[in-house]
């Protein structure tokens, strides 16, 4: 007789994806334990109908036969540890969703990678959408894919889909699959680059000759998997995607000038300053991205022109916060490592910097090529002094400590430079060390600005 006939279901977890998970099975009827490591966060669950038990107990998780992990529990976690051991089966959001929707006839859009992935799955969604394609937002931006409501019409999954979620991830076989860039990060979680790598990698390695893998080479990790995805026997259509380099088979830059060289025809899109508000050439390759796969999906070049002009972008993303005849503020609280701080950096002439956080293990050297332009830099958190003694030497620095510091000293020292400049708050850094996400971090920066604007500037 089967001992595990009629067990319940572990959840690890209850944040957003946890509880999404609570609805799902609820829904089926399937009884539940749930654990989560903080107190506060079970309390909030005590009238939901389902057991809170410490699934670290051996007694507690041999009533469950799957654990459904959510997305950000660490690998090496007590309680995954305990159920491998106990071969109990381990699933999370995205292959239940993708075992669910599969069957059905849908189109499925993943989109991952270190930098850029926010921006490329809502531009695609807002070009889909204004072109009246059926299509639904989710994943690790937008709803928790657990959450979305049935729908009888066929449809256009854009996933989000984070490194976390793809760690655990075993079925998917997107019929697009999009790889922004691969950067150093999330490694303490991940326990080296290559599994880091690896999890990004997992959303392509089942794709077939009926699919398309859309990659951008120019980043060295990036080039490295279209290697060795392209020696595969069994492969997706790949379109690679280049900022350096005018390739077939590909939507690239030439000269200001997007080109559509997909049948190898070189057609002209437009020019890029009159196809997006977005600043930045980070922001090219996301858009070429986006292109790849609009075109792909049977968008054409005019409905292209129309509507992405009216992507506005993301909130904490080269956010213009305020701006008027000599000065910008923006906010870019989302770049939360070195590689998104450096491409900041490089869209403005006249920089005055606030950065700092919780530092990851990056080297400040990899910024020094992008510094000419900084005229000081106001740093903050835990990470201020290790901000102020490498970069002293480079441009004036302060350790304000705080936001509210910052900004004001960041105003008034622009008033001492002349002609146009931002003050460019771009961390380089999380947001743990004062905040618990960098949307918050963003938030209070823009709360913080906006009230000395209101009673100093206007």
């Amino acid at each position: 007789m089967n001992n595990r006939i009629n067990k319940k279901v572990g959840i690890l977890g209850l944040g957003m994806s946890g509880k999404s998970a609570i609805n799902y099975y609820k829904a089926k009827s399937i009884e539940i334990i749930a654990w989560d490591d903080l107190e506060v966060t079970r309390k909030k669950f005590i009238n939901h109908n389902i057991l809170i038990k410490d699934l670290n107990n051996l007694k507690n998780i041999k009533l469950i036969n799957k654990l459904f992990v959510s997305p950000g529990i660490k690998p090496n976690h007590s309680v995954l540890l305990l159920a491998k051991k106990l071969n109990i089966k381990i699933t999370g959001d995205l292959d239940i969703f993708w075992k669910e929707k599969s069957n059905e006839k849908n189109r499925f859009i993943f989109i991952t990678g270190s930098n850029g992935k926010s921006t490329v799955t809502t531009m695609l969604f807002h070009l889909l959408k204004a072109n009246k394609y059926q299509a639904v937002l989710a994943g690790n931006i937008g709803v928790p894919v657990l959450s979305l409501k049935p729908n009888k019409k066929t449809t256009n999954y854009i996933v989000e889909a984070s490194s976390y979620q793809l760690a655990l991830a075993k079925e998917l076989k997107p019929n697009i699959a999009i790889l922004t860039n691969i950067t150093p990060d999330h490694i303490e979680w991940h326990g080296s680059m290559n599994k880091y790598i690896a999890a990004k990698e997992k959303l392509f390695l089942k794709q077939d000759d009926n699919d398309l893998a859309i990659i951008n080479i120019d980043n060295k990790y990036g080039l490295t998997f279209f290697n060795k995805l392209n020696k595969k026997e069994i492969k997706p259509k790949i379109i690679k995607i280049s900022l350096k380099k005018q390739l077939d088979n590909s939507i690239y830059l030439y000269k200001n000038n997007i080109i559509d060289n997909l049948n190898n025809k070189k057609k002209l899109i437009g020019k890029i300053q009159n196809l997006t508000l977005l600043k930045g050439m980070h922001n090219v390759e996301n858009i070429l991205s986006t292109i790849a796969a609009s075109i792909h999906m049977g968008l054409t070049h005019d409905q292209i022109r129309e509507q992405l002009p009216k992507y506005e972008g993301l909130p904490n993303r080269l956010e213009i916060i305020y701006k008027d005849n000599n000065l910008e503020i923006i906010n870019d609280s989302k770049a939360t490592n070195l590689e998104s701080c450096k491409v900041a950096l490089s869209c403005f002439n006249k920089v005055i910097w606030i950065a700092g956080g919780r530092r990851k293990k990056e080297d400040f050297k990899y910024l020094l090529d992008n510094i000419k332009n900084i005229k000081a830099g106001f740093f903050i958190g835990e990470s201020g002094d290790d901000f102020l003694s490498y970069f002293n030497n480079y441009f004036y620095c302060e350790n304000s400590i705080s936001i509210n510091i910052a900004i004001k000293t960041a105003i008034n020292f622009s008033k001492t430079i002349k002609g146009k400049k931002a003050i460019l708050f771009s961390p380089g850094c999380s947001s743990f060390d004062q905040y618990k996400n960098f949307e918050e971090r963003g938030n209070i920066f823009k709360k913080e600005t906006h009230n000395y604007i209101n009673e100093n500037l206007r």
